[in-house]
């Protein structure tokens, strides 16, 4: 009986032979199996050592292999196999340290390739920049009818087309114009000035016969034709006298104006030695001789002595300046009469418009270098669709004149 059991005994060295003696496996073969060998749960060898103790203890003869001399040291007894429970740890290393290489090589990749994020892509500008110089500064700045500050200005507007306004209280401008995105654009301005309001003014004096003393405020200035400058803006008494008798009146100076009087005097003369000069002008002008200030044309009447003058015509707030020479004839009146010139304007709206200029039409926007003579002028924006729109503006002889209004707001 236990010849048998020798036999069985015998038999697994022989496996084992008969396993060392195989071929020996390509090296790649050698190498995959030694990795999948690291995930599995056991090593072979444990296994089948394993499934031969569980066949060994299945044979009902085991008991009396037992009791025999040499079982007990001769059968395989199964015992815990240490390399099995070390595998589990360094399977878990192996598999951080294969995550980890993965991801590291992953980052170089994209590193070295260039890859350009989505999370770092600069989204494309979609606003430019206006710098508005203004001289004088402290202009107000408009953009499409909505105040953003004074100059000097700086400021980012939406890519597109606007309407920038600029003004003060002797000046304004308009200006259409389309900001490009990511553009930096700068506009300078020459504005007119403040005009401070003088607190002076002046008296003209002429007498018939001329030659009269003048007097203002009991204080002798010299005799007629005579032009008193640097009065205070007030009323004055202004009294002349000669040979033949004296005459007093009050006159009213005003701030920055030139009072016109005449005085007519019992004399020696003959006749008038002097006349008057009337303007007629769609604007104010001040009107100057020698660089002194004989009148306004909004006054009635401005008297001269007989004879030839050279008078300048000015409007500082228009750029107008015009000199002019005129014939006084004694006692008579002359009229000089003041042809605006024309300059060129330029008129646009959104979406159109037809424009229409003190009451008659001159066309539909845009509206390119029309001549227009210079002065206030009332224009009106008209639309079928998007109704009227009155604006009130000022062209001037130094331009530029542009005119643009948005009816869609």
């Amino acid at each position: 009986m236990a010849s048998p059991a020798r036999d069985r005994r015998g038999a697994a060295p022989v496996s084992e032979d008969s396993t060392s003696v195989m071929a020996p496996a390509p090296p790649k073969a050698r190498w995959f199996s030694g990795v999948a060998a690291m995930f599995r749960s056991e090593p072979p060898s444990a296994a089948a050592a394993e499934s031969n103790a569980n066949e060994l203890f299945a044979f009902p003869s085991e008991s009396s292999l037992r009791n025999e001399p040499g079982a007990m040291v001769d059968a395989p007894k199964p015992r815990p196999t240490p390399a099995a429970t070390r595998l589990v740890p360094k399977r878990i290393i192996i598999l951080a340290l294969i995550t980890g290489a993965g991801a590291a090589a992953g980052f170089a990749l994209v590193t070295m390739k260039g890859v350009a994020l989505p999370s770092f892509k600069g989204a494309a500008p979609t606003t430019g920049h206006l710098t508005i110089n203004t001289q004088p500064a402290a202009a107000e700045v408009l953009v499409d009818g909505e105040r953003r500050g004074v100059t000097p200005l700086t400021m980012a507007l939406a890519a597109g087309p606007h309407t920038i306004t600029i003004r003060t209280e002797n000046d304004t401008r308009l200006l259409p114009m389309t900001i490009a995105a990511g553009a930096d654009v700068t506009q300078n301005f020459e504005l007119k000035a403040r005009e401070t309001a003088p607190l002076f003014g002046r008296i003209s004096v002429v007498t018939d016969p001329p030659g009269a003393k003048v007097s203002i405020d009991g204080h002798a200035h010299g005799v007629a034709p005579l032009l008193i400058a640097d009065l205070t803006a007030e009323e004055h008494s202004v009294t002349v006298a000669n040979d033949g008798g004296s005459s007093e009146r009050k006159v009213l100076v005003t701030s920055g104006g030139t009072a016109s009087v005449v005085f007519s005097l019992t004399g020696k003369a003959s006749g008038p030695v002097g006349g008057w000069l009337v303007v007629s002008s769609p604007f104010d002008v001040e009107v100057t001789e020698n660089n002194d200030v004989i009148g306004a044309s909004k006054a009635s009447r401005i008297m001269l002595a007989a004879g030839r003058h050279d008078v300048m015509l000015t409007n500082r707030s228009l750029g107008f300046q015009e000199i002019k020479k005129v014939d006084v004839m004694p006692g008579k009146t002359t009229t000089l009469r003041i042809d605006p010139p024309q300059v060129q304007m330029s008129v646009n709206a959104r979406p159109w418009a037809e424009i229409v200029m003190d009451g008659t039409s001159i066309g539909q926007t845009p509206i390119a270098n029309v001549l227009v003579a210079i002065g206030t002028h009332e224009v009106v924006f008209r639309n079928p669709q998007l109704g009227d729109r009155k604006q009130t503006v000022l062209v001037t002889a130094g331009g530029p004149n542009r005119i643009a209004a948005d009816l869609t707001k």
